[in-house]
């Protein structure tokens, strides 16, 4: 889906699918994107489908 290069493989990344046909999904999404700010990014599969791409920092808890 994505070209290869644009993301490091190094470290961890969490990916969520969001269906924004789904009532509160892109508020949800855009919620998500203001807790994880710089360590996020939004890729959009059509114009109803987007992933949130969040880089993980190895050895720290996960919490949202």
């Amino acid at each position: 889906m994505t070209p290869s290069g644009v993301y490091s493989n190094k470290g961890i990344h969490s990916l969520t699918i969001y269906n924004l046909r789904i009532p509160q999904s892109a508020k949800q999404l855009h919620r998500e994107r203001a807790i994880w700010q710089e360590r996020s990014e939004i890729e959009a599969l059509d114009e109803d489908h987007f992933i949130l791409v969040i880089r993980l920092v190895p050895g720290r808890a996960v919490s949202s």
